[in-house]
């Protein structure tokens, strides 16, 4: 079972091969490209430009040549990331190798978390 040590969101990093900042507003997501439907571990936008059209450069942990900044993490950072790597490991997949996605929204991996956020906001 991979495990990813997911950096978290609001996280500055410079990619190998550029000299540009980009700050991770995603993690773990699908991917629609020309050959395929690829997974990447993150997302980023420009920094300190910020989102401009909707662009996003999507990467991996090993193409990350330096952190600038990590942002903030805390349990409920803990909790995302433990159901992302579940989530991803359930796919089965390759980092970066085209996977089949049929469109259907029926198998949430992030539904019992979403039940027991809502359930425990009950009890505060």
């Amino acid at each position: 079972m991979k495990q990813i040590n997911f950096l978290p969101l609001g996280t500055i990093v410079i990619l190998k091969g550029t000299t540009k900042k980009v700050m991770i507003v995603q993690r773990g997501m699908n991917v629609e490209q020309n050959d395929g439907v690829h997974l990447f571990e993150y997302g980023a936008i420009l920094y300190p430009e910020g989102e401009i059209d909707d662009q996003k450069v999507y990467f991996n942990e090993d193409e990350i040549l330096k952190v600038v900044f990590e942002g903030y993490h805390d349990e409920d950072d803990e909790i995302i990331t433990k159901e992302l790597n579940q989530a991803i490991n359930a796919i089965d997949s390759p980092t970066h190798q085209p996977i089949e996605v049929d469109g259907s929204l029926d198998d949430d991996p992030f539904a019992d978390l979403s039940k027991e956020i809502t359930e425990g906001e009950k009890h505060e």
